[in-house]
């Protein structure tokens, strides 16, 4: 009886142990799937382990918003604007990521090709902020990083923009431009 008895608690203590790890795991594999912490991607959950372009600019991404947040430096100097800007770029190129990944072969590499310089834009801006200025540097000094990462935060936003306008325009989304058309006589 005794021993049915610890058999049983043994067995349930078990499967409550591979329960609980289960659901860490999805947890944190959800997690690492994330862009932006706390915030859900569109990007399938297979890119957290896949070695398409796509996949592993997607992972960069994450890295680079997940380091800057890690980073006390962007507290420190108060740049939490910044932090808002980075997260939305982020989002924004990973979005198109996964819009990319769903082209025909034949568009695909291309679109993959412009995505890529714009998270290597966006991975050189965070870099750039983190290590440009110090605390101890003069304000001045701090001012002029601080601009400097908002117009390539804005540069990346406008070529964004610039994008998704041809495209919508390439869908059929929105008219040509006047002149562009053709017109009947």
């Amino acid at each position: 009886m005794l021993i049915t008895i610890l058999l049983i608690a043994t067995v349930a203590a078990v499967v409550g142990f591979g329960v609980a790890l289960a659901v860490r795991s999805k947890k944190e594999f959800a997690e690492q799937n994330q862009i932006v912490p706390g915030v859900t991607s569109k990007a399938p959950a297979s890119w957290a382990g896949a070695h398409s372009r796509e996949a592993k600019l997607h992972r960069r991404l994450g890295d680079a918003v997940k380091g800057a947040h890690q980073n006390p430096r962007f507290v420190e100097l108060g740049l939490s604007e910044q932090m808002k800007s980075i997260e939305a770029e982020a989002l924004a190129i990973d979005e198109r990521l996964v819009a990319a990944a769903a082209l025909p072969v034949s568009h695909r590499t291309a679109a993959i090709d412009a995505l890529e310089a714009n998270v290597v834009e966006l991975e050189s801006t965070i870099a750039d902020m983190v290590t440009g200025v110090t605390v101890a540097d003069t304000k001045e000094l701090l001012q002029e990083a601080v601009s400097a990462a908002d117009i390539r935060l804005q540069a990346l936003a406008q070529a964004r923009a610039e994008i998704e306008q041809v495209d919508r325009k390439a869908a059929g989304l929105i008219d040509p431009e006047p002149g562009t058309g053709t017109s009947s006589s």
